[in-house]
Parts: C-alpha cells; sequence; structure tokens
C-alpha cells in the first residue's frame, strides 16, 4: 500500500498538481485504477486478440500520460470526470449525436486516441437515424465536432490499428449519409493524416478492420495512397482465411467498388494498376469467397456483393468459385430481396455469363415475388437492362419476369427513377429497336420516347466532351489522315444521337475503336502477356454490346484496335491497313 501511494503522489507531482497537505487512501479502487497500465475498456470493439505492437507503442505513451493526469486530479475529487474509462462510459451512453457531441467539448483536454475514435465511430452509426440535413447543420455548427476532426488529425499516426479503422468507418458513414462533405477541405485533411497513419499500423489490423478500412475507402470515394494501398493488400493477405462470410462480402463490393464502378470508372489509375496485379491478394480473397459462399452465406446480400464485384473487377474469373455462387444462388434465391435479386442479375449481365439451369429458374422466381413485392425504380431498371443485355449478347429467351418488370416501370414516374436508371430504360429500348433482345414484346411507357432518352443522350454528349481530346484517338485519326489519306473524323457522334465513335471513316461508313485495357477481362499485364503469347484477350460484355450496336449504325462496320496491338505495332500505318482490309482500302 506504501508503494501504491508513493507511486501515485509521484504521478500526481509530474503534473505539477501534487497537494502535500492532501492525503491519498492506497485502497481506493479509483487508486488502485490510476496505477493500472491497461484500460480495456476503452475499446469500442471487443478485442479478439492482442495487438502486436510492443509495450513503448503509442497507445502506451498516450495511455499512461492519461493515467497520470487521472492520477493528479483524483487528488482534489474530480477523478470521476476525466479518468478514461469514465469518459468512454459517458460517450457509450451518450443518447444521440447532440449527446455525444457535449460530452466531447466537455471533456475535451482529456481525450486520448480511444475516446476520439470511439466519438466518430458513434456518430456514424447515428447518422443514419437522422432526419436528412439535420445531422449535417448539428456538425456544421457545433465546434466541438470540429475540434474532434482536429484531434483525429493530430492522433493520426499515434492510433493503434483497431482504433484507426473505427476513426475512418466513422467518417465514411458520416459522408454515406450527407452529414459530412466527403470532398471538404478539413475532411481530406483527416482522411490524409488517417491514410498516413495506416501504412505505419496496417500490419495489425484484423479481418474487421480489413474489411472496414476498404468499405471506408469506397464510401469516401477514394483510393489510399500507394503505400497505404500495398499494406492494406499485404494485411488482406494474411487475415483472408480468418475473414467471417460478412468480411469477405464487404471486401469484395469495396474492391469492385474502387476499381470499376458501374457506369465509368473512378480516377484511380494508379490504385488499379497495383491491386489487379496484386496476384496473391486476389487468390487469397477467391479462396476465402469459395470457402464462405460454399457453407452458405449468413445474409443474401454479401452473396449479391460477391457476384457484383467478380463482374465489376473484370478480373479472369475463377470456375470454381462461379460454380459455387451458381449453387448458391439455386439455394438461396428465394431469400434475397429485391435489391440482392436485381444486383445477381447485373453481375451476370456485365460478366456476360448466363445463370445454369437451376440458377436461372431460382432467379425467375425471385424476380417475379420481387416485381410484386419490393421492386424499387432503381432495381426496375437494373433488372430490366440485364435481361435484354443477357439477351442480347448471349441469345437468352426473355422471360415472364421480364414483362413484369416492365410492367412496374409503366406505373412509374420517370421522376423517380436516378439519371442512370433512365439511360438503362432506355438502353434496353434501344437494344429491342435494333432488333438485339430475344422475343421482346413488352409495351414500354410514353415517357421512354422524352425523359428516358434525354437521359441517354445527356450521357452521350458527357462522352463526346471527355473523349474529344484524348490521345490516342488523335494518333489515329492523325494516321489515317497523314499516311492513309483517308477521310476521318474524331468523335463522332452517329446518326441519331444514339453513340459516339472514337474514329469515323465517312468514306467507308467505318467505325474505329481505341479499345483500352477496361475494354477487357484481366489487368493490363495479363492482357499484354496473353497477346505476347498468341492468346485471345476476352473483351467485358460492355465492349461487346458497344460493337453489336455500331454494326448495327454503321455500314462498313466495326474495327476495334486494343490497346496492347496498338502499343506493340512497329509501322502503325501498316498496322492500319491491314485492319482496314483491302476492300476498304
Amino acid at each position: 500500500r506504501r508503494s501504491r501511494a508513493t507511486t501515485a503522489r509521484e504521478c500526481a507531482h509530474l503534473t505539477g498538481s501534487w497537494n502535500k497537505d492532501v492525503s491519498i487512501n492506497p485502497s481506493s479502487s479509483f487508486a488502485e485504477r490510476a496505477l493500472s497500465r491497461g484500460d480495456p475498456s476503452c475499446s469500442p470493439l471487443p478485442q479478439t486478440r492482442r495487438c502486436r505492437s510492443s509495450s513503448s507503442s503509442a497507445g502506451d505513451k498516450w495511455s499512461g500520460a492519461h493515467e497520470r493526469s487521472w492520477a493528479a486530479s483524483s487528488i482534489d475529487g474530480s477523478h470521476r470526470a476525466s479518468h478514461p474509462r469514465q469518459i468512454t462510459a459517458q460517450l457509450k451512453h451518450a443518447q444521440g449525436a447532440r449527446a455525444i457531441l457535449a460530452n466531447v467539448g466537455k471533456h475535451f483536454e482529456k481525450l486520448n486516441p480511444i475516446h476520439a475514435s470511439f466519438a466518430l465511430n458513434l456518430l456514424g452509426k447515428d447518422a443514419s437515424r437522422n432526419r436528412k440535413g439535420q445531422l449535417r447543420d448539428l456538425l456544421r455548427d457545433d465546434g466541438a465536432f470540429a475540434g474532434l476532426l482536429q484531434l483525429t488529425k493530430q492522433f493520426a499516426t499515434e492510433f493503434p490499428a483497431r482504433e484507426l479503422s473505427n476513426a475512418l468507418h466513422g467518417i465514411a458513414k458520416l459522408c454515406q449519409y450527407k452529414a459530412l462533405a466527403a470532398r471538404g477541405a478539413t475532411t481530406v485533411e483527416v482522411i490524409e493524416a488517417l491514410d498516413a497513419g495506416l501504412v505505419k499500423c496496417a500490419g495489425d489490423l484484423e479481418p474487421q478492420g480489413v474489411s472496414n478500412v476498404w468499405w471506408a475507402y469506397a464510401i469516401l470515394g477514394r483510393a489510399p495512397s500507394q503505400e497505404a494501398s500495398a499494406a492494406l493488400a499485404s494485411v488482406t493477405v494474411r487475415e483472408a482465411p480468418q475473414m467471417s462470410s460478412q468480411h469477405v462480402g464487404n471486401t469484395w463490393w469495396a474492391l469492385g467498388s474502387l476499381i470499376g464502378g458501374e457506369i465509368q470508372p473512378p480516377p484511380f489509375n494508379g490504385l488499379v494498376n497495383t491491386l489487379h496485379q496484386n496476384d496473391e491478394m486476389w487468390q487469397g480473397l477467391i479462396e476465402a469467397a469459395k470457402r464462405e459462399v460454399a457453407k452458405g452465406t449468413r445474409y443474401p446480400q454479401e452473396l449479391a456483393n460477391v457476384a457484383w464485384s467478380l463482374a465489376t473487377t473484370r478480373q479472369v474469373i475463377d470456375e470454381d468459385l462461379w460454380a459455387i455462387v451458381q449453387k448458391a444462388i439455386a439455394k438461396g434465391a428465394g431469400e434475397m430481396n429485391a435489391h440482392s435479386v436485381s444486383t445477381i442479375w447485373w453481375a451476370h449481365a456485365v460478366s456476360g455469363r448466363l445463370p445454369d439451369g437451376p440458377a436461372l429458374t431460382a432467379l425467375c422466381a425471385a424476380t417475379e415475388r420481387s416485381a410484386r413485392e419490393g421492386f424499387n425504380a432503381q432495381d426496375v431498371a437494373t433488372t430490366v437492362w440485364s435481361l435484354a443485355t443477357l439477351s442480347s449478347l448471349r441469345g437468352m429467351p426473355l422471360p415472364r419476369c421480364y414483362d413484369d418488370a416492365w410492367k412496374i416501370a409503366r406505373d412509374m414516374h420517370p421522376g423517380q427513377f436516378h439519371n442512370i436508371g433512365l439511360q438503362k430504360l432506355f438502353h434496353a429500348y434501344l437494344m429491342r429497336k435494333h432488333g438485339l433482345s430475344v422475343g421482346d414484346k413488352g409495351e414500354y411507357p410514353v415517357w421512354i420516347i422524352n425523359q428516358a432518352k434525354d437521359a441517354w443522350m445527356t450521357q452521350v454528349r458527357d462522352l463526346y466532351d471527355k473523349n474529344v481530346s484524348h490521345t490516342y484517338q488523335s494518333e489515329i485519326a492523325e494516321v489515317f489522315r497523314d499516311d492513309l489519306k483517308l477521310n476521318c473524323e474524331v468523335e463522332r457522334v452517329t446518326d441519331g444521337g444514339y453513340f459516339s465513335v472514337d474514329v469515323y471513316l465517312p468514306d467507308g461508313e467505318v467505325a474505329v475503336e481505341y479499345d483500352g485495357p477496361r475494354h477487357f477481362v484481366g489487368s493490363p499485364r495479363e492482357q499484354l502477356r496473353s497477346f505476347r503469347s498468341g492468346e485471345t484477350c476476352t473483351k467485358t460484355a460492355a465492349t461487346e454490346l458497344r460493337d453489336l450496336f455500331l454494326a448495327k449504325t454503321c455500314a462498313g462496320g466495326v474495327i476495334s484496335i486494343p490497346w496492347f496491338e496498338w502499343y506493340e505495332a512497329k509501322k502503325r500505318d501498316e498496322y492500319l491497313r491491314r485492319k482496314l482490309g483491302a476492300d476498304v482500302q
């Protein structure tokens, strides 16, 4: 007891608040807590294994400092208000964002990294329960939140791995529900600071932390730095064997979102190349997906996430995993909600693969049920487009549920659809108009010709503006004009205005398309390796569909110029002459 009292007295003296006239009861439970080295109750998540960092880690630095501070304050009777354990408890029991921020402001000078991480995590969870704009206004006007962000930035390189993942996850949740601007200057500064901290502590992440960090970056719409990506990919390889179905589904979804969105790729070219070429990471995730899907995922959405990501990441699909996914669909489609059903259809369409017999039967039945019970505008548009695409590319007769989905669309108002949904519906309409979809006899709503067409034409104009100055198109056009003496136009919009062509040869009515890495399955390195070894590179389903449309629109047909052929061509004029052929020449 005497040694404990002496130690507490020394701790208090370090903070300059020691009063020799005040005695300490060394048997006090508070004194015993002050003299202990750890405070596991501060952690917002149950610890499943010990952190691998040494006792001199950043966590011990701030933990010890705050315990000494508490020992000093306990002398004047304020221990309950400032002890780390008590601050954590008050944050935990705070009801709503306003109460959480009130506690942050009250204890601001005493907050440690665990408190900052915990508060952000709690605010993120509370975001989904707030009315639109309500939490955003509170965070904007509350000085405690601004202080919390600055404190998070300050603690960024001191966070243990789990606390860093929780802080990043909390910020992402706030951005997901529009309570915080992901592109705001302060938000970006905090995320960049956490990115630097991630490089230091990524090795200590556990499966949940790995999936949370990938998910957070995907929601924020930004890539980790090259260093953080490499560290995160490395720990993903290590933790994949321990991932649960939820971790697997979330990680696959996040990587799919980062590598390529549904309509246009995010500007993460460096990250895409780094991740695409990390064969070890993908193999680990494929094995984890096989294991969890074969066991039976806990939630149908997890299966939908894996299927969606298989298509979106443009990886060469592992046939064993695909077969396991098909069996899981046949078994679990009856329990899927409408969104999962539409997502599964979308995954098949984007990968250009038909469901096998049992999976197809189960999916059609689930679609008919969802059409009666739960399709919203997004689900309707996705399902219609996916079925029309599979029919156009693979000759699948359109099932009865296709008409069911269109019936729902006819009863809806165009204002219920986002632009992407309207574009999907008009795309399906064009497939029928050009005779691509098999057996399409459905009745289309009148507004398809107006509002949906306008949304589609806006997309075409945007693509034109984006691609008109692309280097490769200009290079190809220059060879046609200067070396082959052919008239050509760069980024020509086809008759009717429905499509934009990279280079158009008006004399022969030929469409010339430069196909970059995103037009083929696999990483750029795999594509180049396949080409050099004489193997055929597989085009994506979207590229196949584009070629079908252009072949119907341009009388002279379509010429595809793969990036790896253009890259390897020694004499590009001879290469284009061979591509054109004697007749067109």
